[in-house]
């Protein structure tokens, strides 16, 4: 046993140095961003990419680390890298305080405030957190001035859109500014003397609670009953101490409230990832060198064909749509307003000449916000690029 425990000591002091690497290797992609940037330099260089994975993959197999794992370690620092030179030159661009003040739903831990923090890990050295009891809070607070920016989940992989988010981005005169993805791991939380066998009650989220339905067809004397948020069902946990009762929350969220995780990762499907939008009441500035995506709302013509029309104007554009939802019109019974989210920059040429044909074909047009896009995709390499010859 003692030398088992030597073992994991020696591999947590190999662990510690890594982190320590890894951070040195941080701070000269931040030195690396600020020479692109004044020398007005692409961000990505996807050549340079690959032959740095060819060189990397062909090291790793001659000391016995296959290809795969070679790459998925390297494609992880690569995206680190390549976001943190998006932040960097997004941060020059926008002039970002070293503070900022947001308006997230739940308490702290919830799933909103991890996704903030990992929005703003590389540009902004705190968050003035308010929290928030509903998304129509989370918008006021923005809107009304008492927050610059506000943080809201849209959609998830598994439950789909979050309708009432779609509704208030309509209602408000407020603008898409950002986006984050988070994956999702649900645990079930209960007291320290709790059990799955004890438990009659589950609060959480709508959607968190849509997201493990599975959970409950396997134990079917659980019933589930909403809160408002994911966190505030957390704190009911906490402070009845009822063996009972449980929360679905975030494995973070259970560690700082001291509860007990009675079962890991009881989603439906692991690979779960809720997006997110940042709003605020002012747009900001994509760089050209920073990869963007642009949301519009439209109305279409009450004719056979009008959103086929639209659609051909993205195709002859050559411009990606990743996403189309229809809501109704509140003043116009029967008839539907469409939200996209399309790739570019609507700085870009290309994308203005989008933007104009689409207005002469519809009958509403509002751009609501261009911002980052949140995902960076790995360079891949070709299967005879690897030399196996060692």
């Amino acid at each position: 046993m003692q030398q088992l425990q030597e073992l994991r000591q020696k591999i947590g002091e190999l662990d510690s140095e890594l982190l320590a690497i890894f951070a040195k290797r941080r701070q000269l992609s931040q030195q690396v961003a600020e020479n692109k940037y004044a020398h007005n330099r692409n961000i990505r260089d996807h050549e340079q990419e690959k032959r740095l994975l060819e060189v990397l993959t062909q090291q790793g197999l001659k000391i016995g680390i296959p290809e795969n794992t070679t790459l998925s370690l390297f494609h992880n620092i690569i995206e680190d890298s390549v976001r943190s030179q998006y932040d960097y030159f997004l941060k020059q661009a926008n002039r970002y305080r070293k503070s900022i003040d947001i308006a997230l739903l739940g308490e702290a831990h919830s799933y909103s405030h991890m996704a903030a923090q990992n929005h703003f890990t590389n540009t902004v050295q705190s968050l003035n957190t308010t929290f928030c009891s509903s998304f129509m809070d989370v918008f006021k607070q923005v809107a009304d001035g008492h927050v610059e920016l506000g943080l809201v989940p849209i959609e998830n992989t598994t439950s789909g859109n979050i309708i009432e988010v779609f509704d208030l981005l309509i209602e408000h005169d407020l603008k898409i500014v950002g986006e984050e993805k988070l994956k999702v791991k649900h645990c079930l939380i209960g007291t320290h003397n709790a059990t799955l066998e004890s438990i009659k009650d589950v609060y959480s989220h709508p959607q968190a609670i849509a997201q493990c339905k599975n959970f409950f067809s396997r134990n079917p004397k659980i019933n589930s009953h909403y809160r408002n948020s994911t966190s505030s069902a957390l704190s009911m946990v906490k402070e009845y101490q009822n063996p009972s009762i449980a929360a679905i929350a975030s494995e973070m969220a259970a560690q700082k409230s001291g509860l007990k995780i009675i079962d890991y990762g009881i989603n439906n499907y692991q690979e779960n990832y809720t997006r997110f939008l940042l709003i605020s009441r002012t747009d900001i500035q994509v760089p050209k060198t920073v990869p963007a995506k642009t949301s519009i709302l439209l109305h279409t013509h009450q004719e056979t064909g009008s959103l086929l029309e639209c659609l051909h104007v993205l195709k002859q554009h050559k411009v990606n749509m990743s996403k189309l939802e229809s809501r109704p019109i509140p003043t116009k019974p029967w008839q539907e307003m469409f939200y996209i989210d399309f790739d570019g920059n609507i700085s870009h040429a290309n994308i203005q000449k989008v933007l104009e044909k689409l207005a002469a074909v519809t009958t509403h047009l509002q751009v609501l916000g261009c911002y980052p896009k949140h995902d960076v995709i790995a360079t891949h390499l070709n299967s005879d690029s690897i030399n196996y010859k060692l």
